[in-house]
């Protein structure tokens, strides 16, 4: 029997479900601070269970600046620390069956091959001058497994000459704080080389919170009351993964869940 519950401490049943109700469930109100999570079958989560507890990363290192391999080498252990966060709220609960979440740095993607330290791929497949449509560098793109929810299937990678990456981080020079989504984590590249050391980078956290379909809380409305406790997710007032956070991920597994077989 699969586990589920309400929060007894830090945050209110109530105000949880309040969250799906009106932010992220399918009967939310449309405006551009609410998504429909149900709708989209390409959330980090999906990824997760359709690669049993792994996720392919491809960096996209958007700066006129060197990237030392000395740093490259840190980038798994962040990401892996700031899914352990979030992770840590679906250990157990409504049968999740993923005790860590393993990431694999697949491919680093710059303008130029001066840009990084090293020349082989000890660290992934180094991608030189393919840009997108805005000139920022990217993983060849026949190497990206999505969720095609047109299609309605996971696209073929079969192509890909290196190994296909489900998500990409995304450290932008001099950008104000960061975006987030299922494709990934858009961040500021100076916050992020600042604090790489730490346990939880408050944006890269943030942003993955989005990856998962949790929303923002910047105005009244976003929130169920003035007692919406700190969380990761309202920026500025936490800088770690609180319960609220970890609830609201909770709600969408148990939404979520029959999609995967466990």
């Amino acid at each position: 029997e699969c586990v589920i519950g309400n929060p007894n401490k830090y945050v209110s049943a109530a105000d949880v479900d309040w969250i799906w109700k009106n932010r992220i469930g399918p009967d939310a109100p449309t405006r551009d601070a609410n998504w429909n999570v149900m709708d989209n079958k390409n959330w980090i989560m999906d990824h997760i269970v359709n690669n049993k507890g792994t996720l392919n990363y491809c960096v996209r290192w958007d700066s006129t600046k060197k990237l030392s391999k000395s740093v490259a080498s840190k980038f798994q252990a962040m990401l892996e620390r700031q899914y352990a966060a979030w992770n840590h709220w679906l250990i157990g609960y409504d049968c999740w069956p993923y005790n860590e979440i393993k990431i694999n740095i697949v491919g680093f993607a710059v303008k130029e091959a001066s840009l990084l330290e090293w020349k082989d791929d000890s660290l992934g497949t180094i991608t030189v001058g393919d840009l997108d449509a805005e000139g920022v560098p990217q993983c060849d793109q026949s190497c990206y497994r999505f969720y095609d929810n047109g299609a309605g299937s996971w696209s073929d990678t079969s192509s890909c000459k290196g190994k296909p990456f489900d998500i990409s981080l995304w450290p932008k020079q001099g950008l104000e704080g960061g975006f987030g989504y299922d494709w990934g984590q858009e961040v500021n590249l100076e916050n992020m080389l600042q604090t790489i050391d730490e346990e939880q980078l408050v944006i890269v956290a943030h942003e993955i919170g989005h990856g998962f379909g949790l929303p923002d809380f910047y105005e009244t409305a976003d929130k169920p009351n003035d007692q919406w406790p700190n969380c990761i997710m309202m920026a500025g007032s936490s800088m770690t993964v609180t319960d609220s956070d970890g609830w609201m991920l909770r709600r969408v597994l148990e939404h979520l869940k029959p999609r995967y077989n466990f």
